[in-house]
């Protein structure tokens, strides 16, 4: 009753019930509490759903698993959909990903400076949230910002295919067409993911950078 998506989640796949059992009550009561309040908090502006996973980054075991605000009743905003498991725009979480990427294969340096500029290829034209641009701006601060512009830049730099390559490595299943078709956008939300398997891509950045210090 604590977990209602996992339960059913494994049951629609057949999955044996010792699968639950890495959840810690505790944890997954205060990951529920957690979610009703900034449901409480954003329901005022129309979002309605919200969902929380939490893994142990050493094991990569499932510590707290909350699939979507547990109101079920009326069901008018489709609480009972489990949002862990469903496919949503990347949007910006993927910038760190190749940020890791190029600072793996030595294709950029943290201070390295990224041009912030209007910018067009193709037809394809980034804007930055704030419809303003630094002009020039160091990788890391670029991302810390999560600056559009220096995000497609990069993108285009390090290679379109070798970054869907990267992605793929890395376990997202969710790119069901070829890198042309997202094109530099990609890095920008043009794809889908589910929060799932990012959980699970972060989770291993996490335990990369531990085991590598």
């Amino acid at each position: 009753n604590l977990a209602p998506h996992l339960s059913s989640h494994h049951r629609l796949r057949g999955t044996e019930p010792q699968a639950l059992t890495t959840l810690e009550r505790e944890t997954q009561q205060m990951a529920t509490e957690v979610v009703l309040r900034h449901h409480e908090r954003l329901a005022g502006n129309g979002i309605q759903n919200a969902a929380a996973l939490i893994i142990e980054v050493a094991t990569g075991e499932v510590v707290a698993y909350v699939g979507n605000v547990p109101h079920f009743s009326p069901a008018l905003h489709h609480n009972h959909v489990d949002i862990i498991q469903a496919r949503r725009s990347t949007g910006s979480v993927l910038k760190p990903l190749l940020y890791s990427a190029m600072l793996r294969d030595g294709a950029l340096m943290p201070d390295q400076i990224i041009p912030d500029i209007p910018t067009r290829v193709g037809g394809f034209s980034p804007l930055n949230f704030g419809r303003t641009y630094d002009g020039a701006v160091p990788a890391s601060k670029a991302l810390a910002r999560s600056l559009n512009v220096p995000a497609v830049r990069m993108l285009q730099e390090y290679g379109l295919d070798r970054f869907y390559a990267e992605l793929e490595s890395l376990g997202m299943s969710t790119l069901t067409k070829p890198a042309s078709h997202y094109g530099l956008s990609l890095i920008l939300g043009g794809s889908e993911a589910s929060l799932w398997e990012l959980t699970g891509i972060y989770a291993g950045l996490a335990r990369a950078t531990v085991q590598g210090r």
